[in-house]
């Protein structure tokens, strides 16, 4: 940005300011046009133009300089009114622009869509399996980063089965801070969007139920913690209600697996007692679990958030 004169620059001229004295009444002479005078914008020590000069060109008129004043700080609360609009704007811009830096979502592909029961369920208020040897999806994971993950976006690419179930998604990713495309891919590996699907978890014998296969007890020690999202009539079997207990569940195990998607997903499926950080695909200590599960959510998070590859049935 080029930086104003320190010295000898001429005022800017701001229609509508004569029209704020009174009548027959001229601007002091730095600010009257007429007089082509120069106001110095020199940094503070140096000499410059200060108020009292101003006032002083009015003599000793206490009334005049005292409506000068005050017109003056009219003036200044016009223009900061005037200029704030302009700062809001660039403001906006620039967050635009880094949000612009996220993940980028092109066109949308969707999969055939068959229910399938794909495995055990939440063990300890987890859900599914894990994932095998670290592919370059789990790599990331287990780093604590996620390939095109997106908070609470609205351009998810979800099959149909998926799509009644858009907003409660969203609104379970936006309260908890887990990725919504997270959300969905779990859902998807849990349930193939199947409301009603139910399982019997192999690790603690415990119902697994609905989208994303959330058994009783997980329930009720989420909702206990959680009364503002998930109220006094919230059940596992409503829709809305098993979203924000799975992403609930999977907020606590990033808390504490420090923020590791990875190791979330393999807590979620195993139980957080059998998540081996080295080797998100072992599951040899319970057997609890897929074994492919990290892989298989990350790698449908991809999917959901680009467009990009397809869903299996």
């Amino acid at each position: 940005m080029t930086p104003i004169s320190s010295a000898n620059a001429l005022p800017p001229t701001i229609p509508g300011l004569d029209s704020l004295l009174p009548p027959g009444e001229d601007l002091p002479g730095p600010l009257n046009e007429k007089h082509q005078a120069s106001i110095n914008f020199a940094q503070s020590g140096s000499q410059g133009t200060s108020l009292e000069s101003l006032l002083d060109n009015n003599g000793n008129d206490t009334q005049q300089n005292s409506d000068l004043s005050q017109q003056v700080s009219q003036l200044i609360s016009e223009i900061i009114k005037a200029v704030l609009p302009l700062i809001q704007q660039l403001l906006q811009g620039q967050q635009a622009s880094g949000g612009e830096n996220g993940a980028t979502v092109s066109g949308s592909t969707t999969a055939p869509i068959t229910f399938e029961n794909s495995g055990n369920s939440a063990e300890n208020g987890g859900a599914q399996t894990a994932a095998p040897a670290l592919s370059a999806a789990q790599a990331s994971a287990a780093s604590g980063s996620s390939p095109a993950l997106s908070i609470g976006g609205s351009d998810l690419h979800l099959p149909d089965s998926l799509k009644p179930f858009e907003a409660d998604i969203q609104g379970a990713a936006q309260a908890t801070g887990v990725p919504a495309n997270v959300l969905a891919a779990q859902i998807w590996q849990e349930s193939r969007g199947s409301l009603g699907a139910a399982t019997v978890n192999g690790g603690n014998g415990l119902r697994d139920a609905g989208l994303m296969q959330v058994n009783s007890n997980t329930f009720a020690d989420l909702k206990s913690k959680n009364p503002d999202l998930l109220g006094a009539n919230a059940s596992p079997d409503n829709a809305h209600d098993n979203i924000m207990a799975g992403a609930l569940y999977m907020k606590e195990q990033l808390g504490a697996f420090d923020g590791s998607m990875g190791a979330a997903l393999r807590a979620y499926n195993s139980g957080p007692n059998n998540v081996n950080i080295a080797d998100l695909s072992d599951i040899s200590k319970t057997g609890t679990g897929d074994a492919t599960y990290v892989d298989k959510v990350m790698d449908f998070a991809n999917t959901i958030a680009t467009g990009k590859g397809t869903l299996p049935a």
